[in-house]
This record gives structure tokens, C-alpha cells and sequence, in this order.
């Protein structure tokens, strides 16, 4: 009788435990980087908040009302230069 079945069963066990080693490693490895991406998305959704927030302070109405009299020196207009135009209609 021969030894090799149990050789190759041997071989078989050992590589499989290898497998499972590596296999473990490689989860670890994934997981470390998984929550690492979660802390990046987290900080650019607070940062995109941010902005958001900043954007819409600089884009308001009454800001640019106030940078458009002071800045440029622009003014309603009155119905003195005001004129209307009337278009033919075809």
C-alpha cells in the first residue's frame, strides 16, 4: 500500500490553511481601506456642507443688491429712464 493519498491529503490540508491565512489577511487589508474611504467620504460631505452653505451666503440676493450699489454704483431704475418698447406682432 502507498502513501500517497495521505501525502496528497497532507499537502492539500496544508495548502488550504494557507489559503485561508492569506484569505484572512486580504479581508483585513479591505476592511482597514473600506473604513478609511467611509472617514474620506464623510469628511467631503462635511466639506461639501461647507460650501454649500458658503456658496449660498455669497449668491444671496441682498449681498449682490449690496456689491451692485456700492461696487459699481448701480441704481434702480426710475420711470424717468425707463422706456418701453413694443414689438409688432406678425
Amino acid at each position: 500500500m502507498s502513501n500517497w493519498p495521505i501525502k496528497l491529503s497532507g499537502i492539500v490540508l496544508m495548502l488550504s490553511a494557507l489559503l485561508v491565512v492569506y484569505c484572512s489577511f486580504v479581508n483585513r487589508e479591505l476592511a482597514h481601506e473600506w473604513q478609511a474611504l467611509g472617514q474620506t467620504h464623510t469628511q467631503l460631505q462635511e466639506e461639501y456642507g461647507r460650501l454649500m452653505l458658503e456658496y449660498s451666503t455669497l449668491a444671496a440676493p441682498s449681498r449682490i443688491e449690496v456689491m451692485a450699489r456700492n461696487k459699481l454704483k448701480m441704481v434702480f431704475p426710475n420711470k424717468d429712464n425707463t422706456r418701453v418698447i413694443q414689438l409688432n406682432s406678425y
